[in-house]
C-alpha cells in the first residue's frame, strides 16, 4: 500500500490538518487529530520516531508496528511538543528519559482515556511513545480466546478443584492477563469468594476483592498473603509471579488448600518448571503445587473480508518440511480491504498449549526432568503444544502461517 494509502485509511485526520497548517498559537488540534484517527485503526501504541528527514508516525495495531505517516521536522517536532505540554512534561528537549501522561475524551460526555507519554533523547531528535492505558479485554467463555473445546475442559475442571496453581505462560506482550482476568470473570460469576494480591492493581475487576501491595506501610507479599488467607477465600491471584518473594507467596496460598492463578514469564508451558526453579523453588515444592499451565502466543487474525487461499510459498514449505511438518495444499494469506486498512488483519487470537499435569509429570520433576524430557512426554501422550495449535489455525484461515512461523514457539522435544 502507498503512503498516500496509508494516510487516507489510518490519519485521515492528522494528514488533514498537516496539510492545512491549522495549529498555532500552541493549540493541541494535531496532537488530538493524531489520537483520534489512531483509536479510529484500534492502535494500542502511537510513535513518533526523529529521523534525518524529519519523523516517522508509527501505530501499534495488532502487536505490529505500521509506518503511517511522514511528517517534516517543523511538523513532527510541534506534535512532540504538544503531547509533553499535554502530558505535563518539560517541552525542552531533554537527554534523560522523561516520563507523564494525561487523560483525554474524543467527545464531550464519553469517558476518558488514561494516555502515558514516554519521551527519550535518541542521535536524530527525540522520541515519544504514547499508550492507550485500557483494561484488557475480557470475554465471556474461555472458549472465545481461542482454546479450543479440550483445553477448555481442562481450565474448568481445575476451577471446580481446590488447592493448585495455575499459571498463565508467556513472554511481554502474549495476551496472558487478558486470559486471567477472563478466568476472573467467569469465576465472579459463581459463588466463590477471590481475592488478589497484586502490585500494582492495574485495573478494577467488578466482584473481585483486589488488594494493593504497599512496601512504604509494610503490605509486602508475604504479609499480604498472611492477611488474605485470613478472609476465607476460595481462589487467590498473584498478578505477576516475578520474584522469590512473590513465589513463595504463591506456595503459601497452594499450601493452604486454596487455588491460586498468576502469570509467569516463560517460552512454553515446560519452561515454567525451569521459570520456577530459577526462582528458588524446589522440585518438591513444585510438582506439590503445580495443578495446571496456560501458555500462550498472540497471532494477528487473517481479515475474514478479503483474506484469500493460495499455495504455501515455497519457503513456507521448506521451513515447515525441516521441522518435521507436512505442508498443506492449501494456504491462507493477507490481502488488504478497506475493512482492515489495508493490512489484510484485523483483530488478534491467541494460540495455546494446555498442561494439566498428570501424576508421571509430577515424577518426572522430583526426578529433577529437564525441558526436553518433560516436552517429550507431552508429545508422547499426544498433547498439542502451540505449533500444532498455530498450524491448525493456519489451515483453518484464522491466521496465516508467517504469522504462525513469528510466534516464536518451540519446534520439538
Amino acid at each position: 500500500m502507498t503512503e498516500e494509502s496509508y494516510k487516507r485509511h489510518l490519519l485521515p485526520a492528522l494528514s488533514a490538518q498537516l496539510e492545512a497548517g491549522q495549529t498555532a498559537g500552541g493549540a493541541t488540534l494535531e496532537a488530538f487529530a493524531l489520537l483520534d484517527d489512531a483509536l479510529r485503526a484500534r492502535a494500542t501504541d502511537v510513535h513518533l520516531d526523529p529521523d534525518r528527514e524529519g519523523y516517522r508516525i508509527r501505530l501499534r495495531i495488532d502487536g505490529r508496528m505500521v509506518d503511517a505517516l511522514r511528517a517534516d521536522t517543523t511538523q513532527g517536532g510541534r506534535l512532540v511538543n504538544q503531547f509533553k505540554v499535554l502530558a505535563k512534561l518539560n517541552p525542552v528537549p531533554s537527554l534523560v528519559t522523561a516520563e507523564g501522561g494525561f487523560r483525554w475524551s474524543r467527545d464531550e460526555g464519553e469517558e476518558q482515556i488514561h494516555l502515558r507519554v514516554t519521551a527519550v533523547h535518541c542521535i536524530t531528535g527525540e522520541k515519544l511513545a504514547i499508550r492507550f492505558l485500557a483494561p484488557p479485554r475480557t470475554f465471556d467463555d474461555i472458549v472465545e480466546l481461542g482454546i479450543g473445546e479440550q483445553g477448555a475442559l481442562g481450565i474448568r475442571r481445575w476451577m471446580d478443584a481446590t488447592g493448585s496453581m495455575l499459571l498463565v505462560a508467556g513472554p511481554t506482550g502474549a495476551g496472558k492477563t487478558t486470559t486471567l482476568y477472563t478466568l476472573l470473570g467467569q469465576l465472579q460469576l459463581t459463588d466463590s469468594h477471590v481475592v488478589t494480591l497484586e502490585n500494582p492493581v492495574e485495573f478494577s475487576i467488578p466482584g473481585i476483592n483486589q488488594i494493593q501491595v504497599d512496601l512504604e506501610h509494610g503490605l509486602d507479599f508475604a504479609s499480604g498473603t498472611r492477611s488474605l488467607l485470613r478472609l476465607d477465600p476460595d481462589y487467590v491471584l498473584i498478578g505477576e509471579v516475578r520474584d522469590r518473594e512473590s513465589a513463595h507467596a504463591a506456595l503459601s496460598v497452594t499450601s493452604s488448600g486454596r487455588s491460586l492463578m498468576g502469570t509467569l514469564h516463560s517460552r512454553d508451558a515446560v519452561g515454567v518448571i525451569t521459570s520456577m526453579r530459577q526462582l528458588g523453588l524446589t522440585d518438591g515444592e513444585i510438582s506439590a503445587n503445580l495443578g495446571l499451565v496456560i501458555a500462550q502466543r498472540l497471532v494477528r487474525r487473517l481479515c475474514q473480508h478479503c483474506r484469500e487461499q493460495a499455495a504455501p510459498e515455497r519457503s513456507d514449505c521448506e521451513w515447515l518440511e525441516a521441522i518435521g511438518q507436512v505442508p498443506p495444499a492449501l494456504t491462507w494469506r493477507a490481502k488488504g480491504c478497506p475493512q482492515c486498512d489495508g493490512l489484510g488483519f484485523r483483530g488478534r487470537i491467541g494460540v495455546f498449549e494446555i498442561w494439566q499435569l498428570a501424576p508421571e509429570d509430577h515424577a518426572r520433576i522430583l526426578r529433577h526432568a529437564d525441558e526436553s524430557e518433560l516436552r517429550r512426554s507431552l508429545l508422547e501422550r499426544g498433547v498439542d503444544l502451540m505449533l500444532a495449535d498455530g498450524l491448525a489455525k493456519a489451515e483453518a484461515g484464522i491466521t496465516s502461517l508467517r504469522e504462525v512461523f513469528r510466534m516464536g514457539a518451540i519446534l520439538s522435544a
